[in-house]
């Protein structure tokens, strides 16, 4: 049986950080969080899985 994953948007991503969803798709794009967009071009949506927040934090400890 396949295990559900928790999702959350960019802007939910960007409240939880308290930046601008623009930094989040920045991060995404740079390959600095790791997500899924789900279709193409510029309206497409992404998708960060729940887990990805604390690897994000761990790999961007100071």
């Amino acid at each position: 049986m396949i295990k559900a994953m928790e999702f959350l948007t960019k802007e939910e991503v960007a409240k939880h950080f308290r930046v601008h969803p623009r930094t989040v798709e920045r991060w995404l794009k740079n390959g600095m969080l790791l997500g899924y967009k789900l279709g193409k071009g510029k309206t497409a949506l992404w998708r960060i899985p729940q887990g990805e927040l604390k690897r994000f934090l761990e790999r961007h400890k100071n």
